[in-house]
């Protein structure tokens, strides 16, 4: 019969091996070892606070004698937190020597025990490496990291781990029914997720939340008093971002705000969704999630209208704006940020891909050159590599202004090249993008002289035409940035660009520098003078 009077985590606490909850293979270790007659002397409890590294070690202390009663005089407790001195440590190496009353072992359990200092530590090691056979000590910490390794060398060490979410909303669910509690699996998942694998701080929270409910938990009285948000609202503000409502994502941001909702707890709830969006896609099985079919059904629809490396992108761009968090002075618009860069994803997706697309033409060799520079080893798996004998390609040339000037490719530098097959309204559709890309970059007086004339295409070959040299020139400098969007866009990278000149379009529609100062010189006879005085280059 449970005592109503005290608080669940003790009224709770495991009294027995049975009633230990989501440590079972540490359970059935000791057991064995109580049952062989094989305990150590020295053993390190460690993991996670509230899982039950204490309640487990005061059960083997009782396990080990065998004794329903008096086993007490046989237990000794220490915490180090506040007994950490090397005189604690000295008075229990007096007491050890003394043999146990009752049964055959005295037990001590060093509470905290990374909280002793480092000459308790010392004068502990004696006592720990040759202890009387009649003692077994029990350390538990939640912080092994900051045990001395003499110690953990001389332990034998039992990692304890965090407690299940279904595991908790077992045993919430389990007091509930047995207090007669009202509940909603929902209100408990949210506990049971809040705690954090602690079973301790679950069943705190679920003393104050059955006070401040009047023993009735919902789910809207659950979130109001932790302070956190459903799942229902994660899921309408995902809803927001795919329909790219930034004015709405603001309007509920502002909303979360006014409730005093941290931003780290909303950012960390964020990352969470998405990432049971991304997991419902492959396995539902597998969810956290998995409290009823209606909430799974929800996530499964949502999470395949995200394509799988946008979810994962999301999630990167969230934890990131986390990672941020305390570096910015105003932290509601580094959220706000943050929200609105999930909604104008595809925004950022084009940007990454115009960097890598940045990178990858930066290697790309002057087509004029091809013959020269490119030998094909294995056509069949389209592996190119440089020859060492290239011809070089002047810096004052227009063509170099679309390489890297520090790029230098080496004899057998070997580049895989996808080589996909593509329709001639693929290469349009390509163009069309480039055409587009280039608009919003203000590069407009290049866009006139790429659609002056329409394209030619002939297999993996595309002509543009222009009506005059220097046009022609200035297109064919753009040439290589060309080839390697269109390339890219189809997935092709044999593709070709050539520029022509119009036929009988020169003379009737330009005359360059050079046509000028000929037809001066034919109708002026000191200009040729002046040439020759001064040794101008025609």
């Amino acid at each position: 019969m449970k005592n109503s009077s005290l608080s669940s985590a003790t009224e709770y606490r495991p009294k027995d091996f049975t009633e230990m909850i989501g440590q079972d293979a540490i359970v059935k270790t000791l057991s064995n070892a109580i049952n062989s007659q094989k305990i150590p002397q020295a053993l390190l409890f460690c993991g996670p606070r509230g899982v039950g590294k204490t309640s487990c070690a005061r059960i083997l202390a009782k396990k080990i004698n065998n004794l329903d009663e008096n086993f007490e005089y046989n237990i000794f407790e220490l915490d180090a937190a506040s007994n950490n001195s090397v005189e604690d440590i000295r008075n229990i190496t007096e007491q050890i020597r003394i043999p146990p009353q009752y049964g055959k072992f005295k037990v001590y359990i060093i509470d905290e025990v990374h909280m002793l200092s480092n000459a308790a530590f010392n004068a502990f090691l004696k006592s720990l490496e040759e202890p009387p056979s009649h003692v077994i000590f029990i350390l538990a910490t939640t912080e092994k990291n900051k045990i001395i390794p003499t110690i953990l060398s001389r332990c034998q060490i039992y990692d304890f781990k965090k407690v299940s979410v279904n595991s908790i909303i077992g045993l919430l669910s389990k007091i509930c029914k047995e207090k007669k509690i009202e509940f909603d699996d929902r209100s408990l998942h949210i506990i049971a997720e809040k705690s954090d694998g602690s079973i301790r701080d679950s069943l705190s929270m679920f003393d104050r939340l059955v006070s401040f409910t009047n023993s009735k938990l919902t789910i809207d009285e659950v979130t109001s008093n932790l302070n956190i948000l459903d799942y229902e609202s994660y899921l309408e503000l995902s809803s927001l971002i795919i329909s790219k409502d930034i004015p709405g994502v603001l309007a509920m941001y502002d909303k979360i705000y006014n409730r005093g909702i941290d931003d780290v707890n909303f950012l960390n709830g964020i990352s969470k969704h998405f990432r049971e969006l991304l997991i419902n896609k492959f396995d539902t099985s597998e969810s956290s999630n998995n409290i009823d079919s209606d909430l799974m059904n929800k996530y499964k629809e949502q999470g395949d209208a995200f394509l799988d490396e946008d979810l994962i992108l999301m999630i990167d761009i969230v934890n990131n704006c986390i990672i941020d968090y305390q570096k910015v002075n105003d932290k509601r618009i580094h959220t706000e940020i943050c929200l609105m860069k999930l909604v104008s994803l595809e925004s950022i997706k084009k940007k990454n891909s115009l960097i890598k697309t940045s990178k990858f033409s930066n290697k790309i060799i002057d087509k004029e050159h091809e013959a020269d520079k490119l030998i094909i080893v294995n056509d069949k798996e389209n592996k190119l590599f440089y020859s060492s004998n290239e011809k070089e390609v002047s810096s004052l040339s227009l063509a170099s202004l679309n390489f890297n000037k520090s790029y230098s490719p080496k004899e057998e530098d070997q580049v895989d090249l996808p080589n996909d097959d593509f329709t001639e309204n693929d290469i349009r559709d390509a163009w069309k993008k480039f055409c587009d890309k280039e608009k919003v970059s203000g590069n407009i007086n290049m866009l006139s002289l790429l659609n002056m004339n329409d394209l030619i295409i002939d297999n993996n070959s595309i002509t543009i035409t222009t009506i005059n040299k220097m046009n022609q020139r200035e297109v064919k400098g753009y040439r290589s940035k060309i080839e390697a969007f269109i390339s890219k866009e189809i997935k092709n990278y044999s593709i070709k660009v050539d520029v022509s000149l119009a036929e009988n379009n020169q003379k009737e529609n330009f005359i360059d520098n050079k046509d000028k100062l000929l037809a001066l010189k034919k109708g002026n006879e000191f200009i040729s003078k002046l040439i020759d005085e001064f040794k101008l280059r025609v």
